[in-house]
């Protein structure tokens, strides 16, 4: 979650001086990127740290394809003046630190723009590549209306899987058997389209426009938050184990189907806080559904508080 980032926009200023529409209002432009939150592209070590995972499994992401678009900008109180309605798709692992442009506004009147928000749709036929995306990936995407496409490695030198006892009174008995596992891996196929609104950091709500230079703002996608125990910023713990325990079969890997079947009672709540989801969870894979929701933030560590399943 912690970024090096700068929280505020980026500022350039012009070399032409100060701009002006054909009405003589003062005007710039807008940059607007999506990036990968570090922890994507150099994985998870576990460890006592706040980032670490705590249980002492290792994440690696070998896959991360996003889908991404609508993104809007405008004022509170208005219909947004600024909209981008392509849909793309993105290879999040394969992108760098700084970013893609996804959308840009030119001659945008100057002063702050305190709305901003963009959509995590179902990708579709019309969805468009930004930079290149494995032929095999955009298939899977597209033809199944994904959102997010993934594909982790937990790795554990001295690592456990105990099964859930799904048929069971109480599945998460902490006497079921458990077996010697040292990697698991998880390729979850995500059809949990989402929009983001609001966007923001402490420091600065939307973004500001400067007269004749150009605003330039990151959608930052952090993937870590499959492993909170709770949807929120503060007093946050990352955990595996309760994942990797879904490997209801043994065979290696955590399935979507295996997480439905999963009680989310099985989740202590003495170690997660589910009070912040605004649904019923009935099973694990509703706790992954609401945190593909809560993926989108916004340069860096700020925020899009406003989330809604599409």
């Amino acid at each position: 979650m912690k970024n090096t980032f700068i929280t505020l926009s980026y500022v350039f200023a012009s070399l032409s001086g100060v701009a002006c529409d054909e009405t003589g209002e003062k005007t710039g432009n807008i940059q607007i990127y999506v990036e990968p939150e570090w922890t994507l592209v150099e994985g998870i070590d576990p460890g006592t740290d706040e980032e670490n995972i705590k249980d002492g499994w290792a994440v690696d992401y070998t896959d991360f394809i996003l889908s991404i678009g609508e993104v809007t900008v405008g004022k509170s109180g208005e219909t947004p003046k600024y909209t981008m309605d392509t849909h793309y798709l993105i290879d999040l692992k394969n992108t760098p630190l700084s970013g893609q442009l996804v959308a840009e506004f030119s001659d945008v009147p100057s002063g702050q723009w305190d709305r901003v928000g963009y959509a995590l749709p179902a990708a579709s036929t019309a969805s468009i590549d930004l930079g290149t995306v494995p032929g095999e990936d955009a298939t899977v995407m597209k033809d199944n209306g994904l959102a997010v496409y993934t594909r982790m490695v937990f790795t554990k030198a001295n690592g456990q899987r105990c099964p859930y006892l799904v048929n069971e009174a109480d599945p998460a008995d902490p006497a079921r058997p458990c077996t010697a596992a040292t990697e698991i891996t998880a390729a979850w196929e995500l059809p949990y389209p989402s929009r983001a609104e609001g966007c923001q950091t402490e420091l600065e709500t939307g973004l500001t426009v400067p007269s004749g230079g150009t605003a330039a703002v990151k959608l930052t996608i952090h993937a870590d938050h499959f492993f909170f125990t709770a949807f929120r910023h503060t007093g946050v713990t990352r955990l595996v184990q309760h994942l990797i325990d879904a490997d209801l079969d043994g065979d290696g890997e955590v399935t979507i189907e295996e997480l439905d079947e999963v009680p989310v009672t099985v989740l202590s709540t003495t170690i997660f806080d589910l009070s912040t989801v605004p649904e019923q969870l009935n099973t694990l894979l509703d706790y992954v559904h609401w945190a593909t929701i809560t993926l989108p933030h916004y340069q860096g560590d700020g925020g899009c508080p406003e989330r809604t399943p599409l």
